[in-house]
């Protein structure tokens, strides 16, 4: 069955390959104040490791909005939101309040490094990634869950959608994966994903890898910052990046294999949530009813650190204006007009305003009143400039310069690191991150000149 029957695709043990492995949630400030973050220097060993066996990017700075699936697009892209489609984690669609969110690959605009490894004949795997419903992948274990109301669990979602078909029940039946719906939350769900991971590369040798550990970010959004399930949800990643290790090197594949870790943002503090499309229906510029938005003239996208503010009628200079009296002089966020929105803050594409959130504040998606309320935890979707919302990379393996350090990069230069090390044809605005050993950007102008 399955991997026991011979006729699913594998890789060459001899071939390149590259597996990337996203921590969701994972802040550069961890490695350059550890002790200030409630970090010490042996706390995380493995990447650590990396650090003196491979490479360290110390601070990358992720895409604005700072969100988990606009940012691991590009990731794989290089390039920007608005310009692979994937704009926010949610799409614009007010009258479901966005519960929806970005699972199906249909919705991108532009090839992902996972589309040019299969367009070359080479293996891919998700054990998840972000939008890859439906995507580019041999070997998928999808990332979706249901929406608000939907009768359909995570796990039916999942059988639904993975690939090759019945994929998950391989691993329910013969791989002693737990398949209660409890094991699709918390820590059961990356011990569950590690193990479909690990198996999926020993049996068939994936050459480009796409895996997500998504308990960092769960504990920040609860906890914060700094709280002590914050440092164990990171230990414990850092041991499944060991894990991984292992098995490339007891499967002695290093010679051929690249290892990229990194994060698709920080985080920051907040103390109060702020419900703009709430404060928008007490000014009678929406209506809600029975959960939902039914119309509006004026509508907030909440993206946590920032929220987009989208006009019905954008010719509506009235409407325009109430917006502008109503949030040009609150306390807890800074309006701009879309033609006073700087290049670094232009991810999210059209939208009439954008407001950022000062210091301690969130701006969520729920309607009830009151429109402020009091809440702690983590989160991000800000301004990628804050260095608290900085991610870091590791990267050790074929093509890596051992020993090297650089002071920072951009997340849309992961993708360009990885077309490096395949060979592909990226059409990409910035170069690799200079980790790269000198003969495999030597290699790569070779072939190109060759075309």
């Amino acid at each position: 069955m399955f991997f026991f029957s011979g006729c699913l695709p594998k890789g060459d043990p001899a071939d390149p390959r590259v597996v990337l492995i996203s921590i969701d949630g994972l802040r550069a400030d961890i490695f350059l104040d550890p002790g200030g973050n409630g970090f010490s220097e042996e706390d995380l060993p493995n990447l650590r490791r990396i650090t003196s066996e491979g490479a360290h990017i110390k601070e990358v700075t992720t895409i604005f909005p700072s969100h988990t699936f606009p940012a691991h697009t590009s990731m794989v892209t290089g390039k920007l939101p608005f310009e692979h489609g994937i704009s926010h984690n949610h799409p614009f669609d007010p009258e479901r309040n966005f519960d929806s969110w970005y699972w199906w690959a249909d919705s991108l605009k532009v090839p992902t490094v996972f589309h040019l490894a299969q367009e070359k004949g080479l293996v891919t795997a998700a054990t998840p990634w972000p939008v890859s419903v439906n995507g580019p992948f041999d070997y998928n274990i999808p990332e979706i869950e249901p929406m608000r109301g939907e009768r359909m669990s995570t796990l039916d979602l999942v059988r639904r959608h993975d690939k090759p078909s019945k994929l998950i029940e391989y691993f329910a039946l013969f791989g002693g994966l737990s398949s209660s719906e409890e094991s699709t939350h918390g820590f059961q769900r990356d011990l569950n994903l590690h193990h479909i991971f690990k198996t999926i590369f020993k049996k068939t040798l994936p050459h480009l890898t796409g895996y997500h550990i998504f308990q960092t970010d769960g504990v920040q959004h609860l906890h914060g910052r700094q709280h002590e399930n914050v440092k164990e949800a990171f230990v414990f990643a850092d041991s499944l990046v060991g894990s991984v290790m292992a098995l490339i090197t007891e499967l002695n594949q290093w010679p051929t294999t690249t290892l990229i870790v990194t994060g698709d943002h920080g985080h920051v503090d907040h103390h109060t949530d702020i419900r703009l499309n709430a404060l928008f229906e007490q000014k009678d510029l929406l209506t809600i009813q029975d959960g939902g938005i039914t119309s509006w003239g004026v509508v907030a996208h909440p993206a946590g650190g920032a929220a987009f503010i989208r006009l019905k009628d954008p010719s509506d200079d009235s409407m325009r204006n109430k917006v502008v009296s109503l949030l040009e002089d609150v306390s807890w966020g800074k309006l701009l007009p879309a033609r006073d929105i700087p290049p670094a803050l232009s991810g999210y594409g059209k939208t009439d305003f954008l407001i950022l959130a000062e210091d301690g504040y969130n701006f969520h998606g729920e309607l009830e009143q009151p429109f402020i309320f009091e809440h702690g935890g983590g989160g991000h979707g800000g301004d990628p400039r804050n260095s608290q919302l900085k991610t870091t990379l590791f990267a050790m393996g074929r093509g890596i310069e051992i020993g090297a350090v650089i002071d920072s990069s951009h997340t849309t230069q992961t993708a360009t690191l990885i077309a490096h090390l395949l060979d592909f044809p990226l059409n990409y605005q910035k170069p690799a991150p200079a980790v790269l050993k000198t003969s495999v950007l030597t290699q790569s102008r070779r072939e190109r000149n060759k075309e």
